[in-house]
């Protein structure tokens, strides 16, 4: 090849308009995480190459090399980045590396697409869009520790995965996304939380799932059970032998195998009465039926002027907060205008137990003998 010939290649290359293939999400495997919801702002950078499109008719709006620190904010009729103005309310980024959100303080980089929102009352809603197993990556450094034995973690890989391929199924016709990034889905960091031995626990299980009867279970998972796991009947509408609860014997040097919390009868009663009751100054509050794995089911509140109120285990941790009243394992012992709460057990306790899983890694179990002890009757899939 002569000198000419090289040189008209080298012109020809680098006079070609750019493009790139954005990373696309295999369809069966997508899984779209709210990652922001109903900010005022938030500030964007973008590192490589990348294109912004209008999200409804994916024509191109811009592209370029990379983007820094520029604040996106919802206006009437369309959406402000940096002092860039864009005449539509959703908008969507196709990064060929990766996309930096900071919203405050607190700033995550993702992978994948990149899809923001503008609703009515002009608050953003950022979506991102990505390879369910790229997800599970930024899932399992906020679900578990990362320097656990991998078959622990690898048995987490498969709980979480299968949880959210669940929750992907089940959410809403119309819905703008599956997940959020909080407890209230599974906390999600994108690429900023993804760890060596996290990653290599998700590659080493990759597309595997737990199934009962052919169907995706919905796997869920908790820090501790205290010495048994709880029938998911107890709290949502599952009816599953799977998730029917389990006696564990693996968490008991877990360190919230046992917990011990004080309240202030006045306390527990203003957030009682802020949360739809009427009840005066607490007596004393009496358990009135558990279920099988000892968890409450209903206790009964006397007030000192007589008034007798019953309410569910279930309202009340959820009035008192999850992170005071441990779980739903305990008893209690009133002490004056004070009582006292002796728990077992963290979370709500259906499916895996975290601390037993661990427990169970260190006495050389395999992942799927975990989830098999965890999840009876589930089988493990590779879909």
């Amino acid at each position: 090849m002569n000198n000419l010939t090289l040189c008209f290649l080298f012109l020809t290359s680098f006079l070609q308009p750019f493009s790139f293939r954005p990373p696309s999400p295999e369809p069966r495997h997508q899984i779209r995480v709210a990652v922001v919801q109903k900010a005022d702002n938030v500030v964007l950078s973008i590192r490589g190459k990348y294109k912004l499109v209008n999200q409804k008719t994916n024509g191109l709006l811009t592209s370029g090399r990379a983007l820094r620190n520029s604040r996106v904010q919802a206006v009437p009729n369309g959406i402000h980045i940096g002092q860039q103005f864009y005449p539509c309310p959703r908008l969507r980024i196709l990064a060929q590396k990766d996309v930096m959100i900071r919203q405050g303080k607190k700033s995550q980089r993702f992978r994948g697409i990149i899809d923001i929102i503008s609703d009515k009352n002009q608050k953003l809603l950022v979506v991102n869009t990505l390879d369910l197993e790229i997800y599970i990556k930024g899932v399992l450094y906020h679900e578990i520790s990362y320097r656990w034995p991998l078959e622990a973690i690898k048995a987490q890989a498969v709980a979480a995965r299968t949880y959210a391929f669940y929750q992907s199924q089940a959410a809403a016709e119309g819905s703008e996304y599956d997940l959020t990034n909080d407890v209230y889905s599974q906390v999600y960091g994108g690429k900023s939380a993804e760890r060596y031995r996290t990653s290599l626990a998700v590659d080493r299980t990759k597309d595997e799932f737990l199934k009962y009867k052919g169907k995706i279970l919905p796997a869920y998972f908790h820090s501790a059970c205290g010495g048994h796991t709880e029938d998911a009947r107890e709290l949502w509408n599952h009816d599953l032998p799977p998730l029917a609860g389990v006696r564990c014997g693996f968490c008991r040097k877990a360190p919230h195998y046992r917990w011990k919390k004080n309240f202030r009868s006045k306390d527990v009663q203003e957030k009682l009465n802020k949360n739809g009751y009427t009840i005066d100054l607490i007596k004393e509050i009496r358990v009135v039926a558990r279920d099988r794995s000892r968890r409450i089911r209903s206790l009964v509140i006397f007030t000192r002027s007589g008034q007798r109120e019953i309410i569910s285990g279930k309202a009340l941790r959820n009035i008192l907060g999850p992170n005071e009243l441990k779980s739903n394992y305990y008893k209690v012992e009133m002490k004056g205008y004070y009582f006292d709460v002796y728990g077992r057990g963290w979370g709500h306790g259906v499916g895996m137990c975290q601390w037993g899983a661990f427990f169970m890694s260190k006495q050389r179990y395999d992942y799927k003998e975990i989830l098999k002890h965890y999840y009876p009757g589930a089988e493990i899939v590779k879909d």
